[in-house]
């Protein structure tokens, strides 16, 4: 069906822009196999809060429902049945994720129970933070900040070291940051979409929100805000631009995931291993790191995650061939590194 996935894509773009001036775009940064089906979701839960309110209100039905009768018993009627209707469908897009391909899963019958508790949890929430979003930061609006964004997933129990980190990271380019609550509103309402969204894809993410802002060396303001599935940085275009550049630098696999498939997350975990093993002064396992690398190539990832794992395990290669030649020159172990993969490639 072209033309509803045409629909679908365009109205999800669309309230991105509009949840932009908080963390997440819909629901954050979500996996690209997922982004059709999070949008799903999304807008399900979204026309199941006017579907309620047609029980009550059945003049409200008549505008939602199409073709609906002149009777207000028969449109009661029909908007309880899709009421019902629509978590079930909800559960079942949950489970046919990709992510519920894996071994942390809940079955299908799980997730059709669940789908009557996300469905109003999201639309509700999501329906909050369309009207309070444009409200609250109507200054960010009229300034016109730009977005720029980093998907990554925070485990529950390394986010005050994610905050920490991104802050150290910022500092030691010379910029510098402090960290403050974001508006209580908006952190209740993305605190509770990052609660379903770490029982929707069977992960324990943190369901904190913090808001870090600062000034870069030109003195241009911005505010990075991290969330358990999204890192934004508000700002004038540039400086936004520049401040993510330093954390698409900075952070690595010790502090956050940059995917959010099982495969791809053990990936990460070796990775965070070998990186524990040279800070450790062990030897590294040259051998693991090759396959590693050889794993990745094999995954289906999207652009942006393939890149943000592969830049650091490049690091950690550089790092790992200059312990195991013995030398502190950075600049010989990437050269290594780029003549290693280049033969690997071809």
């Amino acid at each position: 069906m072209p033309f509803v996935r045409v629909v679908v894509y365009g109205i999800a773009k669309t309230f991105s822009k509009v949840f932009g001036l908080a963390t997440m775009a819909f629901f954050g940064r979500m996996p690209s196999r997922d982004d059709d089906k999070m949008a799903a979701v999304g807008l399900l839960s979204i026309t199941w809060v006017p579907v309620v309110a047609a029980i009550a209100f059945p003049q409200l039905g008549e505008m939602i429902i199409p073709f609906a009768p002149d009777d207000d018993q028969l449109i009661r009627w029909i908007a309880l049945g899709t009421a019902l209707v629509i978590p079930l469908v909800v559960g079942l897009t949950v489970s046919r994720m990709h992510n519920n391909e894996g071994g942390r899963t809940r079955s299908t019958w799980e997730h059709l129970w669940h789908g009557f508790w996300y469905t109003p949890v999201i639309g509700l929430a999501v329906c909050g933070v369309i009207v309070v979003v444009p409200f609250v930061k109507t200054s960010y609006l009229i300034r016109r900040f730009s977005v720029e964004r980093m998907m990554v997933m925070i485990p529950s129990g390394t986010y005050d070291a994610a905050v920490d980190h991104v802050v150290a990271s910022l500092r030691r380019r010379g910029i510098e940051a402090e960290v403050t609550e974001p508006e209580r509103s908006i952190k209740s309402m993305f605190r509770l979409l990052g609660f379903v969204l770490g029982h929707i894809f069977c992960r324990d993410v943190a369901d904190k929100m913090k808001a870090i802002r600062g000034h870069d060396a030109g003195g241009n303001w911005f505010e990075v805000t991290v969330h358990a599935a999204d890192l934004s940085v508000i700002g004038d275009q540039k400086p936004a631009t520049r401040v993510l550049a330093v954390l698409a630098e900075e952070l690595d696999e010790r502090v956050v995931y940059f995917t959010w498939d099982d495969a791809s997350q053990r990936i990460e975990d070796r990775m965070r291993e070998q990186r524990e093993q040279l800070e450790n002064g062990d030897e590294p396992d040259l051998d693991e790191l090759r396959q590693l690398a050889e794993e990745l190539a094999t995954l289906q990832l999207d652009k942006e995650e393939w890149n943000n794992v592969r830049r650091n395990l490049y690091r950690l290669e550089r790092d790992a061939y200059a312990r195991a030649a013995g030398r502190e020159d950075p600049e010989a172990a990437t050269r290594e590194v780029q003549e290693r993969s280049s033969a690997h490639t071809a």
